[in-house]
């Protein structure tokens, strides 16, 4: 079955009414390689956004476009409190 398509200011407004909130992020990084991390959107842009990742010490900043979640590379979800 297809995915259905959304437009990128449908995932401008997504991304943005994320800003702040905790996530769960996972990110496609071919060949059956997915990694998860927790953590933040941290910035939008006109083109890209940042994400603050928490639980990594490797890695802190995290950029990606928006055709990134359009392709479906990287999901975001937020986090539920427990």
């Amino acid at each position: 079955m297809r995915k259905c398509a959304k437009s990128i200011d449908e995932v401008k407004d997504y991304v943005r009414n994320l800003v702040g909130s905790p996530l769960k992020i996972s990110v496609n990084k071919g060949r059956k390689k997915i990694i998860r991390y927790s953590g933040s959107v941290l910035a939008v842009y006109p083109q890209v956004f940042t994400l603050k990742i928490a639980d990594n010490k490797n890695l802190e900043l995290l950029s990606c476009s928006y055709s990134d979640i359009i392709c479906g590379d990287i999901k975001l979800s937020e986090a539920t409190a427990r």
